[in-house]
């Protein structure tokens, strides 16, 4: 065996593999991409703190002034969307079944849904915008229900 030799697997190259090696390649481009963030980082660290100093040096800046920062990027999401997306469909039907039998209330569901989404929201003030906006659609009707959603039956979560 040859040990300079990297697999396809590590390479994320994909072009030459099957389903279930492609559907693993994405960890290293993953590290790859952290790895160009940390090195950013610190490019950008080196060159504002010497901005920074300067900045001192010249007067431009106080020196009592706090010179701590962070840098923060974007968290890499590498969540497969047609699996959330499946998870979430069965989640809901899951808390719509429970809420018809009586098992949990609209506020339990309302927060676990909310927690699975990873969502912090206040179910009571949450509650309140979902009155108002049927408030503001019986409003237009003028019957107390929205004309669009006059024929539909009572939705749960």
């Amino acid at each position: 065996m040859n040990p300079n030799f990297i697999g396809v697997q590590y390479s994320s190259d994909g072009s030459y593999s099957n389903r279930a090696t492609a559907a693993e390649m994405g960890l290293p481009t993953l590290l790859k991409f952290q790895r160009r963030q940390y090195v950013m980082r610190a490019m950008l660290r080196a060159i504002l703190d010497r901005v920074l100093q300067e900045a001192c040096r010249a007067g431009r800046l106080s020196p009592e002034v706090d010179r701590h920062y962070d840098i923060i990027f974007p968290e890499i999401e590498v969540t497969d969307h047609a699996t959330l997306a499946s998870a979430v469909q069965m989640l809901v039907s899951a808390l719509s079944t429970a809420r018809a039998q009586g098992w949990v209330s609209d506020e339990t569901a309302m927060r676990l849904f909310f927690q699975f989404a990873g969502e912090e929201i206040d179910v009571h003030e949450e509650q309140g915008r979902i009155g108002q906006q049927g408030d503001q659609r019986g409003r237009r009707d003028g019957s107390g229900l929205a004309a669009d959603h006059a024929q539909e039956k009572p939705r749960s979560l």
